[in-house]
């Protein structure tokens, strides 16, 4: 089975999200079953002036008024044999940090310029793929490219890895691609349409639509069905599908154990693994807060993006009402300019406090290594790999109980789940945490249970190889 997998990034070429590290990772193991899997992203001048790739050819298509050329350039993953494939637009350039109008306009030039891939690859490799697979609004309209522009039939699969994000811009890409509108499924003309939703079109002529756990798929079903612009479209799917084809499939994200090990972690202070976890959580957690300036406390943390999603507002609250409960309180990650600066004031605030307000992969492996608990009070959350990681390093999640976080965590077995959006909610769960930490035994069985928790990709791959089955029967 030959599946190409495309999207907005991926480790370890370019790294922005989490997605990033699902486009490394998931190949890996998907090859590991016997996938012969590939990938392809933009070559974004980031990578260029890391890897600066020798260029194998290149082919053209028309975009705008104009023919493109396109560069292939590419790489194996590194410690595979897994082709990794940049596309690079000689006139346009696909720039990383483009934004708005620019942005949705690039990526339908690499989407189109992807449905041409296809037949240079398969005449100069002799590889052609069997399925698609595509990941959020930046590859979502391959699919329409795929049956409307380019004629081919092959079944494509688009993973949504964050709802949020559609992809939303003037219907005047269209005329870019010299498509019509009547060849999407929504913008009729009889309609008042003025914008093209990427991620919806994609929803509705993907072959089949997964999302990243079991539960944020119920949740786009039930909830998103009622009141969103993604709406018509996920009405017009199951309208139109054909038994569980029309529906929205979730299956839980892994992590790379390959990464994330505190037995092999070159960035912790100190080694460890489940057999001597207590000597060496202890050591890390010492080594820890001595860098900090931080006292011999109960620590909690949370580490990732300071977004209006992950709730950093409820943990500020949350902070304010816990000052007698003597613990520490470690934030990193950086993001929104206001969320940081509140993060930096309750930092000031406290002496028990601290906040780095930047993207520090070494530290977050340290304070991973090193803390008793780590807070994701998300509001919602399609996946989350935090509390994965966390749990992999015998530290305890914390979590509002929403998409990823309600799959992944075992409330009282290996971490501790709290009603989403309510800052009490998490004091009284911080308590649990406490005196739960407080009963030595009962603290030890937890961390034990939370780090033999199987997060690796391997299950996940299958459940993927499953599915690529199915659509190609």
């Amino acid at each position: 089975m030959n599946v190409l997998i495309t999207g907005y990034e991926a480790a370890p070429f370019y790294k922005r999200g989490g997605l990033g590290d699902v486009m490394e990772s998931l190949p890996k193991a998907l090859s590991k079953i016997g996938v012969d899997v590939r990938v392809v992203i933009p070559y974004y001048n980031d990578i260029k002036k890391k890897y600066n790739f020798k260029e194998e050819g290149e082919f053209v298509m028309k975009f705008e008024s104009e023919e493109d050329r396109i560069g292939v350039y590419s790489s194996l993953l590194p410690q595979t044999k897994i082709p990794f494939y940049f596309l690079d637009n000689k006139r346009h350039k696909f720039i990383s940090y483009k934004r708005g109008r620019d942005k949705i306009n690039q990526f339908a030039s690499f989407d189109l310029a992807v449905g041409h891939f296809i037949g240079w690859v398969s005449e100069h490799h002799h590889w052609s793929p069997d399925l698609i697979h595509c990941n959020d609004w930046h590859t979502a309209i391959i699919p329409l490219i795929l049956r409307k522009k380019i004629n081919l039939s092959i079944p494509t699969l688009l993973t949504i890895h964050n709802l949020m994000y559609q992809g939303v811009g003037s219907l005047k890409v269209l005329d870019l691609l010299h498509m019509k509108d009547e060849e999407t499924k929504e913008l009729k003309r009889d309609k008042p349409a003025t914008a093209i939703n990427f991620l919806g079109e994609g929803i509705i002529h993907a072959t089949r639509v997964s999302t990243v756990s079991p539960t944020y798929a119920k949740e786009i079903e039930q909830t998103e069905r009622d009141h969103s612009l993604i709406s018509p479209f996920l009405v017009k799917r199951e309208q139109e599908g054909l038994g569980k084809d029309r529906r929205v499939m979730g299956i839980l994200n892994g992590i790379d154990y390959d990464i994330w090990d505190p037995a092999k972690d070159e960035f912790a202070f100190h080694k460890f693994d489940i057999n001597n976890w207590e000597v060496g959580k202890k050591d890390n957690k010492d080594d820890l807060l001595k860098c900090l300036g931080l006292e011999d406390r109960p620590t909690f943390c949370f580490v990732g993006r300071m977004a209006a999603q992950k709730g950093l507002d409820i943990l500020i609250k949350t902070i304010n009402h816990i000052s007698n409960f003597n613990v520490n309180i470690i934030i990193l990650g950086s993001g929104t300019p206001k969320i940081q600066a509140s993060v930096l004031k309750i930092a000031k605030k406290f002496t028990w406090v601290k906040a780095e307000v930047v993207y520090d992969e070494e530290l977050a492996h340290k304070i991973y290594a090193g803390s008793d608990f780590i807070i994701v009070p998300s509001r919602y959350e399609p996946c989350g790999l935090i509390q994965m990681i966390a749990m992999r390093y015998g530290t305890i999640p914390i979590a509002s109980d929403t998409g990823g976080l309600r799959d992944s965590i075992l409330n009282g077995k290996n971490g501790f789940l709290f009603k989403k959006g309510k800052s009490i909610r998490l004091k009284k769960a911080i308590e649990r945490a406490l005196s739960r930490m407080q009963n030595k035994e009962k603290f030890k069985k937890m961390v034990e249970r939370a780090m033999k928790t199987d997060f690796s990709w391997d299950k996940s791959a299958v459940l993927y190889k499953k599915l690529y089955e199915e659509m190609l029967r």
